[in-house]
């Protein structure tokens, strides 16, 4: 096949070209046989090491060996019982502030934004049971209809598995964010407040609003439920270049959980979880992606040049 298609190739270029592809597809698939190779020959190491334990009566794991009946790696009860202990530790003694995720204007919006907005929920709630000092969630204003018991099992997900009953989920009540934390001090999240919230994070609890805020929806909520408004201290610390400042919710939870760890450091917080192209000017993105766009083809019609030539002086065509 590869010889009948350099025949009919017509001039050295091509010829290159097509030689390229071969190669590169020939390196990768060595490459995929040397890491083949190479965990074949670890594990063969490491099962020598075992059965000469096992020989000396010791505890060795392998085929015709010990066998491991649990592995709590891979046992989900398990893992929900670990992230359980670390939620209801988090509820006993944390000082870490409460976040009460509000759905009051959820269901107003299309059913792409809906889903979009669900899927940020789902990997706010894995997110937290993952962490090792997850926050007190709650998800409050849950109308209790068909449409957003379909979006909670479609979007959000985690509340329809058959491992629900193991697992400490953040809870959906209809209540309102002072209903549901009647004792904290609660301040509300809203790019369009004045107030702006810095240092320790020492509030009882935070609200944000479950919205894309286009319609300055959380300061509105936090003015008819007479919560103090304050906005993150984004212009503060960090240099918002291009692009909507719009921070999806799972960067906003990770930045309270470093702004708490940390005692206070907004800036390094900001600056972990905002997207670097929020970051750059539009002149600055173009820039860098057009020399490294120049860099790459450089790079390719030197090393393509190089060869031609090579083959050229080798074999007298042209």
């Amino acid at each position: 096949m590869c010889f009948r298609i350099l025949n009919t190739t017509e001039t050295v270029g091509e010829r290159v070209t097509f030689l390229e592809y071969v190669a590169v597809k020939q390196r990768r698939e060595e490459r995929d046989q040397m890491k083949q190779n190479t965990r074949k020959k670890e594990f063969e190491a490491k099962l020598d090491q075992e059965r000469e334990k096992f020989e000396r009566g010791e505890m060795g794991y392998g085929p015709d060996l010990h066998q491991l009946i649990h592995n709590p790696l891979r046992n989900r009860k398990k893992i929900n019982l670990a992230q359980g202990a670390r939620v209801v530790s988090t509820l006993r003694c944390s000082d870490a502030p409460k976040l009460a995720f509000d759905l009051q204007y959820m269901f107003n919006s299309n059913h792409r934004t809906q889903a979009e907005l669900g899927n940020q929920m789902q990997y706010v709630i894995s997110e937290n049971l993952d962490s090792r000092l997850p926050f007190h969630i709650s998800f409050v204003n849950f109308p209790n209809t068909e449409e957003s018991q379909q979006w909670l099992h479609k979007c959000v997900g985690f509340y329809g598995g058959q491992h629900t009953h193991q697992t400490v989920l953040p809870d959906f009540t209809h209540k309102g964010v002072r209903e549901t934390f009647p004792d904290e001090d609660v301040v509300y999240i809203s790019r369009h407040a004045r107030d702006t919230l810095d240092g320790p994070l020492d509030v009882g609890a935070i609200a944000l609003c479950v919205s894309m805020d286009t319609a300055r929806e959380a300061l509105g909520a936090a003015r008819r439920g007479r919560m103090r408004a304050v906005r993150l201290p984004i212009q503060r610390y960090v240099k918002w270049q291009s692009g909507p400042m719009y921070i999806p919710f799972p960067n906003v939870v990770r930045i309270f959980r470093e702004v708490h760890l940390s005692g206070g450091d907004w800036e390094t917080a900001l600056t972990n979880n905002i997207s670097k192209r929020h970051l750059m000017s539009p002149e600055e993105r173009e820039s860098d992606a057009a020399l490294e766009r120049t860099n790459r083809r450089k790079a390719r019609l030197r090393e393509k040049t190089e060869l031609i030539r090579t083959i050229r002086e080798a074999t007298g065509h042209q």
